[in-house]
Parts: structure tokens; sequence; C-alpha cells
């Protein structure tokens, strides 16, 4: 599948000329990553944009470990993470089949509300249990992971009639076409994707949020040393204390 965007080798901050002889000598690590608005935006011909990628070249610069950045349909991105050809993924939710097959650093990159959208003139109401949604014409993305409440009860069988899309966009195109009843997102996500098809008008959050979730930065464990995972952990939790962390986040919040 043709990439979304070209790989961008980011030595940003830094030269090889001036690291010290290991590093210089050091290949970039390879991150995947998809179109996730806000905090990763993905248009065709631009370079990418976003809190995500901002916040992942900070922390890696300031490490002085080169990274090239890849963008792909989210499925795409998470064939590779299961490949030699990518050696790190951002972001994903942690389950624990995921830590048994990939390194987690302590660190989360994102905190998110996961809420349910349904047309502005619905009249579904939702008071917070997964098991309301059972008849509902339910959207949800292929291959996403929307927390251990959503996840369980789907592997469970609770949800009678979900609609699979490829894409949050095409899920929400579903949702404003009537194809569906209401589907889960992230709720800031949301309000963008609904922003860039000019739709914030046209849909709504009904009830409370399904749960709260936190988003990592996952690392192939065949291709990445664990010293780079205690190196990122350290370095995030230094951009927290600093304040680093928090002027990032304010350039996209303010």
């Amino acid at each position: 599948m043709k990439r979304l965007f070209a790989h961008a080798l980011l030595g940003f901050a830094f030269g090889a000329a001036a690291l010290p002889p290991a590093l210089a000598q050091q290949r970039p690590l390879v991150l995947v990553s998809f179109d996730y608005p806000p905090y990763v935006e993905v248009q065709p011909g631009q370079p990418a944009t976003g809190m995500m990628v901002d916040l992942v070249s900070t922390i890696f610069a300031r490490m002085r470990q080169p990274v090239e950045l890849q963008f792909y349909p989210l499925a795409r991105s998470l064939s590779l993470i299961d490949t030699p050809r990518a050696d790190g993924f951002f972001t994903i939710k942690k389950t624990e089949e995921r830590e048994r097959k990939y390194l987690f650093p302590r660190e989360p990159l994102l905190t998110q509300d996961f809420v349910i959208f349904a047309r502005v003139n619905s009249r579904m109401a939702f008071h917070g249990n997964v098991s309301e949604l059972a008849d509902v014409r339910l959207g949800v993305v292929n291959k996403v992971s929307y927390g251990a409440i959503f996840d369980a009860a789907a592997g469970r069988g609770v949800f009678n009639q979900l609609e699979v899309a490829q894409t949050y966009e095409a899920n929400f195109r579903k949702l404003l076409a009537g194809r569906m009843d209401a589907l889960v997102s992230s709720r800031v996500m949301g309000e963008a994707v609904l922003k860039r098809l000019d739709a914030l008008d046209k849909a709504k959050v009904i009830g409370p949020p399904i749960e709260t979730t936190q988003s990592y930065l996952i690392f192939n464990r065949h291709t990445v040393a664990p010293e780079v995972v205690t190196t990122f952990d350290e370095t995030l939790s230094t951009m927290r204390r600093d304040g680093t962390l928090r002027k990032i986040r304010d350039r996209y919040t303010k």
C-alpha cells in the first residue's frame, strides 16, 4: 500500500558530527504511525503534524537517537511493527497480549476519554454501561482497541451489530450518512475528524465516557534493546518535570 507520507529522517536538533562516535554510527529507529487527528495529522503531500509527532520527535532528539518516522494506514502500521521493518509504533493502548509481544515504556504518551458519538438528531441514550449498546448498529475501526471495558465486551459477543470501517474518517462518514446508529471514539479525535469533515454540528457525544485510557509508544522487542526503552522513560519523565511536556501540549490545546 502506498505510503500516505514519505518518511522523514529526523536529525533536527543535532547532526552526526555533533554526536559521540558510538551514537553517530547508530542506525535510525523506524517508528510507524497513522492519521489520528488532532494528535497525528497526515495529509497527502504535506509533512505530518500534531502533538504526538512533536512530542515523539522531541523525546528522541533529547535521547540523541536518530529516528525515521513513517506514516501508513492503521492496519498497515500495525502489521509492520510485527516485522523487522519497524522498531516502534505510536500510539497504542496496553493489553495483556500486546505486553507479551512488545516492549512497553512505563510512561504513556496520551490519556483519552472514549465516548459514544451519534447524529445530532438522535434520540439514543447511553448511561455508561456497554451492554446498552448490544443491539445498536455501532461503528468501530478495524484492529483498534477501545479500552479494556469495550474490548472485553466485544470479546464476549455483547455487540450484535458492529459496523467495521478501515479508517476513523470512514467510520464518521458512515455515521453521518445514516449507515449506523452510533460509533465509539476518542472524544478529542472524534471532534477533530468532524471538524475536518465540516460536520461538528451534525454529530454529538451521548452519555458519559465508557473509559479513560492511556496510549503508548511501543517498541519491537526483536529489534530494540531494553536500554533504549529505559532511556525513553527517563527522558519523558525529565520532560514532564522540566515543563517541556506541558509546553508541547499547550501548543495544541490553547
